[in-house]
């Protein structure tokens, strides 16, 4: 809406009052669409806010460690022979 209103009063002396409404509906498009907007159950807003707090606020970067699990469960096993970890 506030979109709309600025284009309005900027381009009024520019533009025909014609041209303006269609120009006013384009912009104000977009902005409309976002209240249809669900993703997880989350509106377009906390949607947003989301993405910018774990893209912008909170970036974290993953490192790949490797585990062998079944060793590991071995280690305190009556087997200990049978696997070697050297």
């Amino acid at each position: 809406m506030l979109v709309a209103v600025g284009l309005y009063f900027g381009l009024r002396n520019v533009v025909d009052s014609g041209e303006i409404g269609w120009i006013c509906v384009l912009a104000a498009f977009p902005f409309a669409l976002c209240g249809f907007f669900t993703y997880n159950g989350m509106t377009f807003e906390k949607f947003l806010l989301a993405v910018i707090r774990s893209e912008l606020l909170y970036p974290r970067k993953l490192v790949f460690r490797a585990e062998n699990l079944y060793a590991q469960a071995m280690e305190h096993s009556t087997v200990k022979e049978a696997l070697r970890l050297d």
